[in-house]
């Protein structure tokens, strides 16, 4: 309408006012604009008339109406940002977190998304979070970090297209209740899920039961961790080094791997004999010690000569773990 206002108001005043075009059309959009340079107007009877039924009464008006849905468009725009009811089914090579811990869920994100931040190779990868926990909007710690979300159900339809799943570099599901084995019926359908859409990226999914750890990878999953909501930057090591979670869940548990603190004093000795000795005696991988000042070192550098009151060793499930007395008669200096 307001383009058509134009044209006509334009012919009139090529009509009436015997102006060019070009004059014609600069005259009717500082009159529609409400400018008024004055180095154009309409001097006849006609031209006037034209003006003030076409300018004065319906371009001003119709002008104003489209600056005003256009704000209006913007602050409703905002606000579905805000609560995360724009689709982002045109996001690219993004991290989607799908669901969120029930309980300290800000502080886990928190730590999440801060540690995706410190990590090189992540640190440029924008972060989309699908949950329906924030139907009034991320906390302000998260948004701060350029992190957007979309409100919804992972397993209601349409969700996981909106939220552009196929476009992601990175999908992390979350189980919503680590308590609740139930949640693995949930992680599970989303993966199914997921896969059904198809996508290149790499998923990490949490099990609770370990006997679900087999169904998620052949669901899709290409690495899966237990649910740790103390330690989020474990799931982000598992990201970016696939496999390190395995190691990283064996350091907690005595079945498998698992660390084993020696009690041995021993002065003066070099990082990379402990290293090597112990490992061609099958006694295990030293992996640090606690110094005779009572701080804990873990990865000295090999050539670096020591003084220990303990060392930390990783064991083997097959393997016997080594006395103190067995550690010191290896490694003790001869005189």
């Amino acid at each position: 309408m307001l383009a058509m206002v134009v044209a006509v108001h334009s012919i009139a005043m090529v009509y009436f006012e015997d102006l060019d075009w070009w004059q014609a059309f600069w005259l009717t959009m500082t009159s529609a604009s409400t400018t008024g340079y004055g180095d154009l107007s309409a001097a006849t009877f006609w031209g006037q008339f034209a003006t003030i039924v076409l300018i004065y009464g319906m371009g001003i008006t119709l002008l104003a109406q489209i600056a005003s849905d256009y704000v209006e468009m913007r602050l409703i725009r905002k606000e579905m940002k805000i609560k995360g009811r724009l689709e982002w089914s045109d996001m690219q090579d993004h991290l989607l977190i799908i669901n969120t811990p029930s309980t300290n869920t800000e502080r886990y994100l928190s730590l999440m998304v801060q540690q995706v931040c410190n990590t090189p190779g992540l640190d440029d990868v924008p972060i989309q979070i699908l949950t329906p926990k924030f139907p009034e909007g991320l906390p302000e710690t998260l948004r701060a970090k350029g992190v957007v979300h979309h409100t919804g159900d992972a397993t209601s339809p349409g969700m996981l297209y909106s939220a552009g799943v196929a476009n992601a570099r990175y999908i992390v599901v979350l189980s919503p209740d680590s308590l609740n084995a139930h949640s693995d019926s949930l992680v599970f359908d989303t993966l199914h899920r997921i896969q059904e859409i198809g996508t290149e990226a790499f998923i990490l999914a949490e099990a609770i039961d370990d006997a679900n750890r087999q169904r998620f990878r052949e669901a899709g999953a290409k690495a899966v961790i237990r649910p740790i909501r103390a330690y989020p930057e474990m799931l982000v090591r598992s990201i970016v080094a696939p496999g390190t979670e395995q190691v990283l869940e064996d350091l907690f548990r005595y079945q498998g791997d698992h660390t084993v603190r020696i009690n041995v004093s021993l002065y003066d000795v070099r990082w990379a004999d402990v290293v090597t000795q112990l490992i061609q005696r099958d006694m295990g991988t030293a992996i640090g010690f606690e110094d005779t000042m009572g701080n804990i070192v873990t990865h000295p550098k090999s050539s670096e000569h020591i003084s220990l009151n303990a060392l930390i060793l990783l064991i083997g499930e097959d393997q016997v773990t080594p006395t103190g007395a067995e550690v010191k008669a290896l490694l003790a200096p001869k005189n």
